[in-house]
């Protein structure tokens, strides 16, 4: 259960991170029982309980989400860990390895992203991890299980404590919403305890 439950952060996580929120999205949060656990400022913030979730996207959480991903900040991995402080669009950039040998491909198109190493798309990528763990258990595939696990360990320690926290905490500040600020502080706590999970998992 620990693991479908960690799937299912990062999967929410990465769509919350990677694209603006549609009204689909919004009627899937409001319906969340943890809600309140994850985002805890909404329940004071009026625009959330008093706004159509169609107004309460256009007019509040999207702008929100364009100044932080678009205008503001950088949500690039290469940003925060090359010298030159540029984004790696091509083939160089150090994720590329890692997403091939399990077959991920980043629908660039669809997710709407100039470079692989956005941080949602790390995060979906982690999830498509755990979800290849819990699979492998479930056919009695040890020797898949392991190296999905390895491979979570490998690519946390590379790709996603090394820059994350100094994003979401930029991020946390930068929010003009009760939303994205909530975002921002959930995200790196989950990452973080989760960091620690992998850690003792692995002892």
């Amino acid at each position: 259960m620990i693991n479908e439950n960690r799937a299912e952060m990062y999967s929410l996580l990465s769509r919350l991170l990677l694209q603006e929120v549609d009204e689909e999205t919004l009627k899937y949060l409001k319906s969340l029982s943890t809600l309140l656990e994850l985002f805890p400022n909404l329940e004071e913030w009026k625009p959330w309980s008093e706004e159509q979730n169609r107004d309460l996207a256009n007019r509040f959480l999207n702008v929100d989400f364009t100044d932080i991903s678009l205008l503001h900040l950088v949500p690039y991995e290469t940003f925060y860990t090359r010298d030159d402080q540029m984004v790696e669009t091509g083939g160089a950039n150090p994720v590329t390895d890692f997403y091939h040998k399990f077959g991920f491909k980043v629908e660039f198109d669809k997710a709407r992203v100039v470079s692989s190493d956005h941080i949602g798309v790390e995060l979906e990528f982690m999830g498509k991890l755990v979800s290849s763990e819990i699979e492998a258990l479930k056919n009695g595939d040890e020797v898949g299980e392991k190296l999905a696990r390895d491979s979570q360990r490998e690519f946390y320690t590379k790709h996603i404590i090394n820059w994350m926290a100094l994003y979401l905490i930029n991020m946390k500040y930068e929010a003009r919403t009760p939303f994205y600020h909530d975002l921002a502080e959930t995200t790196l706590a989950f990452i973080l305890e989760d960091g620690e999970f992998l850690k003792s998992s692995g002892d």
